[in-house]
């Protein structure tokens, strides 16, 4: 039997929920929450494409290096290497021993070429005297340098005319005579 066209449009407008049902049938309102759970799945399903379409553009954009990558600027490794460096450091010198005070290395005395007046001092604390010395002409303002090899110790000094009252005193103080010029004066025991 067929339906007249008012009939069906108004079962339409019933299943559409738009116009209150003449008579409460429960197919009319199962085909509606089937139709309305059907569209609620494809808009799901469009949102759920959408975004595994994303996460394979951004894949693809990422291997070809179109897409920059979420990674630290090149300077904090620098940063982090120093910081490393710093705390190794630290440990290591905070597990170093402190020199001992009374031990002073001096390195060999160098080459001179030219002329040089060299003096020797016979003493049994050789070490003790050239300090000695070194300390004297120091303080009246001669460069003076102190070398070892082995158990004698130079000093290595410039002697500028007119020598000082200072300096004189220094040198007669080891039974030396004061020239002016280079000196070298070896101690020895």
């Amino acid at each position: 039997m067929a339906e007249r066209p008012e009939q069906i449009d108004s079962w339409l407008a019933e299943v559409a929920g738009q116009q209150p049902g003449r008579s409460n049938r429960s197919e009319t309102q199962a085909l509606r929450r089937a139709i309305l759970a059907e569209a609620a799945a494809d808009q799901a399903g469009d949102a759920a494409d959408e975004a595994r379409a994303l996460e394979r553009l951004q894949f693809r954009l990422r291997r070809e290096r179109l897409l920059p990558r979420n990674a630290l600027p090149t300077w904090s490794y620098a940063v982090a290497a120093t910081l490393a460096a710093v705390a190794i450091g630290l440990v290591v010198m905070r597990q170093a021993p402190p020199p001992a005070p009374e031990v002073v290395a001096y390195a060999e005395p160098p080459i001179w070429r030219g002329a040089f007046v060299r003096l020797d001092v016979h003493t049994p604390t050789p070490r003790a005297a050239a300090e000695r010395l070194v300390s004297a002409l120091r303080k009246e303002g001669v460069a003076a340098d102190i070398y070892a090899s082995g158990n004698v110790f130079s000093v290595d000094c410039e002697l500028v005319a007119p020598l000082s009252p200072g300096v004189t005193q220094a040198f007669s103080a080891l039974a030396l005579e004061a020239t002016p010029g280079r000196v070298r004066i070896e101690f020895k025991p």
